[in-house]
């Protein structure tokens, strides 16, 4: 078994028993890309007591279970030659202990798929005190959300301009601080994502009973997300009713790479927003592609899909699914303003490190202010004296190798890891369907475009963003897209969400679209159906 201690130090976890299961699924939308040393070193605990603290708060776990264990493999979470990978085992305990959901229910929102050998294995054990402590969590959540939301985007606003003048005392201080704030949203942000997926899962059964399966994703559409403000703000910078300041105080902790600590947010280099201007520009206010329009038509699909649902229930079960349906989208809102602010806590540890690191070659310890990316988030806290550069140079070089390579989707045991210059890349041929997860309505042909990277393709109107996984940083994309089609994540993963928010086709947890599919072959999606179709193989493009 590896301990925390050695895992946060190599970013690797060793002996994994051969019956433990894990995944990069959902975990890989949250923490995409490779972790630095410090950024894991920062992320590690505050996530793994997010969790503890937010199962106890709802009666799940016990007092004595609001610990980090000291074994890598008896944690939520750990990471795997750098990558992030979530334990099954640990999300299927906790749904075995949960009233109202299953396991293989909880496996399957989180992570687009569910293991046939498993077996369901409920306990009642911990009900009396989810019955007493999880109806009020409940009830008060969205409002203490909401504050600790906005309390957040204060304190990133103040805390920013001071960081500049900063001495090394003061960054460890503020890092710190912003761990603290880290722990204390993602604690709440854990507790609206199990949440949510029970609530949706619960949306679907209603829906069924309706004979009418498959109506969730239109009565989850129109939720209200914050991504729906980026794209109206992006729009409103490019019709000049913002300045670029604005944008970037709003928005500016997104970014590239953004769920990692060493990512280049839109605050530090507005690039790639600029970059996008003129896609919105050519956007009328009285366009239905305007983002406001866009949210205003996924409100009345909403309304529609709920007037729908209503007329096959019976009558004296329609205020309770109305309340239910009310009451999912008001979590699923909250599910993507808690990613929001984690985010927000990243953006001012990020610029606290940058400044330390400035001061450390100022002193000789290191050669470049981002070396300080490599070193151990403790040590930063603590004080370090010594010259770091040997350890830099080793653990970057690492950090390079690691990112050429990918783990799988899920594996039980030690993964098995894969170089991407050698990965599988069979291509879809013309006719060829590929399947996956049906996550927002509707049906349209177009252009495929494998992306990588966010800011290194130039999208045409309606062409089909092709990806592994997205995070807030894609959304400029979206507008632009026709349809959404990932490897990764389920209903309730950032790309679905975003892509009901628009009102475009989305197929998600396709587990290798983006390694299939050509860039430049004219493809159908079929966001009703959950399927993906090759319809011309012509290619005019290479992958970006």
């Amino acid at each position: 078994m590896t301990s925390v201690d050695e895992m946060l130090e190599t970013l690797t976890t060793t002996g994994s028993r051969p019956d433990q299961t894990w995944t990069t699924g959902n975990v890989a939308e949250a923490f995409p890309g490779v972790f630095t040393t410090f950024g894991l070193g920062f992320v590690f605990t505050a996530m793994e007591m997010a969790f503890r603290r937010m199962f106890h708060d709802l009666g799940v776990y016990s007092a004595a279970e609001i610990a980090v264990p000291e074994n890598a493999e008896e944690c939520f979470w750990a990471v795997f030659d750098g990558w992030a990978a979530g334990n099954i085992d640990k999300f299927r305990d906790i749904a075995n202990r949960m009233p109202g959901t299953t396991a293989s229910a909880v496996e399957q929102q989180l992570f687009g798929f569910v293991r046939p050998e498993t077996v369901n294995e409920n306990s009642f054990r911990r009900y009396p005190f989810i019955l007493g402590k999880a109806p009020l969590w409940l009830l008060r959540t969205p409002e203490r959300h909401d504050a600790l939301f906005a309390e957040l985007r204060r304190w990133r606003l103040e805390m920013l301009p001071r960081i500049e003048g900063m001495d090394e005392r003061a960054c460890a201080a503020t890092i710190a601080d912003a761990q603290a704030r880290c722990e204390d949203i993602m604690s709440i942000h854990m507790g609206v994502a199990m949440i949510s997926s029970s609530l949706a899962e619960k949306v679907a059964d209603v829906a069924e009973a309706a004979e009418q399966t498959g109506l969730e994703a239109a009565l989850l559409s129109g939720v209200g997300s914050v991504e729906n403000a980026v794209a109206h703000d992006l729009w409103a910078l490019a019709h000049e009713q913002i300045s670029l300041r604005e944008f970037t105080d709003r928005h500016g902790y997104h970014g590239p790479n953004e769920g990692q600590l060493s990512g280049v947010t839109w605050r530090q280099d507005p690039a790639p927003i600029l970059a996008r201007i003129e896609d919105y520009r050519s956007i009328a206010a009285d366009s239905p592609r305007a983002p406001r329009a866009r949210s205003a038509a996924q409100e009345a699909t909403r309304a529609r899909a709920l007037q729908d649902l209503l007329a096959g229930t019976p009558r004296f079960k329609r205020p309770v699914v109305a309340a239910l349906v009310k009451l999912t989208a008001r979590y699923l809102a909250l599910r993507e303003q808690g990613k929001a602010g984690y985010l927000l806590t990243f953006d001012v540890a990020r610029a606290a490190a940058r400044r330390m690191g400035s001061l450390l070659v100022e002193r000789g310890i290191l050669d470049d202010a981002e070396d300080v990316f490599h070193l151990r988030c403790d040590a930063l806290e603590s004080g370090i004296d010594i010259d770091q550069r040997d350890i830099v140079a080793r653990r970057a070089a690492q950090y390079r190798e690691r990112q050429q390579i990918r783990l799988p989707k899920s594996w039980t045991g030690s993964p098995e890891v894969v170089k991407v210059a050698e990965e599988e890349r069979t291509a879809l041929a013309v006719g060829e369907v590929l399947t996956g997860v049906a996550a927002s309505g509707g049906v349209t042909e177009g252009r495929a475009r494998v992306v990588k990277d966010p800011d290194g393709v130039e999208l045409d109107e309606g062409d089909i963003l092709v990806c592994e996984t997205t995070d807030p940083a894609w959304v400029p994309l979206f507008l632009v897209a026709g349809g959404v089609i990932t490897d990764h994540g389920g209903l309730l993963s950032h790309g679905p969400i975003v892509a009901r928010e628009l009102g475009i086709p989305c197929v998600c947890g396709t587990e290798d679209g983006s390694r299939r599919i050509l860039d430049g072959q004219i493809v159908r999606i079929d966001g009703d159906r959950g399927t993906v179709e090759v319809i011309d193989g012509d290619r005019s493009l290479t992958t970006s």
